[in-house]
This record gives C-alpha cells, sequence and structure tokens, in this order.
C-alpha cells in the first residue's frame, strides 16, 4: 500500500515538475495518499466505485439527455442515485442501469419524477453540502473519509464504512446545518 502511495506521488511530482506545478502537484498527491491510506475501501474497490459513477452518469446522459438529471454517487458498491426525472418509466430504466451495472451490490433510488432542479437549487444544495463537509471535517467523533455526503432538494445522503457512533454523529451534525430538510442514512457499520 505504501509503495503504491510513494509511487503515485512520484508520478504526480514528475508530472507536475514537467507542467511547473510542483507545489499543488505535490500537496494534491500527498492528500490523495493520506486518504487512499486511511479510506476503509480496498484501491480496487475505490477504483470500481469511480467507474461505477464514470459509466452510469454517462449512460444515463447519453440515453436520457432531455428526460433525466441525476446525480450518480458510489461507495463500496452502493450506489445512489438523486435527481429528477421526467417519468416513471425513465426512472424503472434507471434503476435497470444500476443492477446491470458491473460491481454494484446494491442501490438506493432518491430520484424524483418532475421539474428538474434550477440553478439557484444547486447552488442552495452547493452551500448545505459544503458547510456539512466543513462541520464533519472539524469534528474529532467522524472521519471525513469514511463518509461520502450528497445534497439533493436540501435532502442530505451520508453513504459510508463507519462505526454506529460515526454514523449518529455524522447525522446529527448533517441535520444541525441550515436549510436541511431531512439526513438519509445510507451507512455500512463495521461494529
Amino acid at each position: 500500500m505504501y509503495k503504491s502511495a510513494i509511487s503515485t506521488i512520484l508520478i504526480v511530482s514528475i508530472s507536475g515538475l514537467l507542467h511547473g506545478c510542483l507545489g499543488p502537484a505535490v500537496v494534491s498527491a500527498g492528500i490523495g495518499a493520506t486518504m487512499m491510506v486511511e479510506d476503509p475501501r480496498t484501491a480496487g474497490t475505490i477504483v470500481d466505485d469511480r467507474i461505477i459513477v464514470s459509466k452510469l452518469s454517462a449512460r444515463i446522459k447519453d440515453k436520457y439527455p432531455k428526460q433525466a438529471k441525476i446525480h450518480v454517487t458510489s461507495y463500496n458498491n452502493v450506489v445512489l442515485l438523486t435527481g429528477q426525472v421526467k417519468s416513471e418509466a425513465v426512472k424503472d430504466d434507471l434503476q435497470l442501469m444500476v443492477l446491470e451495472t458491473q460491481s454494484v451490490r446494491d442501490f438506493k433510488d432518491e430520484t424524483t419524477i418532475g421539474e428538474f432542479s434550477t440553478l439557484k437549487d444547486f447552488a442552495k444544495d452547493g452551500a448545505i453540502k459544503t458547510q456539512v463537509v466543513s462541520l464533519l471535517t472539524r469534528s474529532k467523533d467522524v472521519r471525513i473519509v469514511r463518509v461520502s455526503t450528497t445534497v439533493e432538494s436540501g435532502a442530505v445522503y451520508l453513504m459510508g464504512l463507519v462505526t454506529q457512533d460515526e454514523g449518529e454523529t455524522a447525522a446529527q451534525i448533517a441535520a444541525s446545518v441550515k436549510n436541511v430538510s431531512k439526513v438519509v442514512k445510507i451507512f455500512e457499520y463495521v461494529d
């Protein structure tokens, strides 16, 4: 694990030198390596999660460019769909897409049928997410690298591999943020 982290730092550092960006490259590599060491998922699962998000997002965008506005999140091969669709048929098809995607173990569909979120809604959700993540980062009782946060229409979705105490604390922190309409825990507990 450490050899791969060191290799990553070296590769990113060298590429940064080639582009004249050594400082940011080393910082980014250091943060990424630290997160991988602390992340409870295996390196393979982290890669799987990224592939799942990439493939599903592209597939949805290609098939339903005007009928779905979806955000895909994957943590430990559990998929969360949030956003809006134009019909029940689209919603059903999205669920089939998730089930057909390699490496997906489970999923939670939180999409709604109706009008798409506006830029104002998106900005409001972004502000909520920033506040939640900031508070979680400062908490001594929650390891932020174990929690993935998604916000849609004021609802905060928390995913990750946590202890029950960490999950409860994370949910309480998220609920304390102004304009949060609900908190949904999609945790897998390690204790």
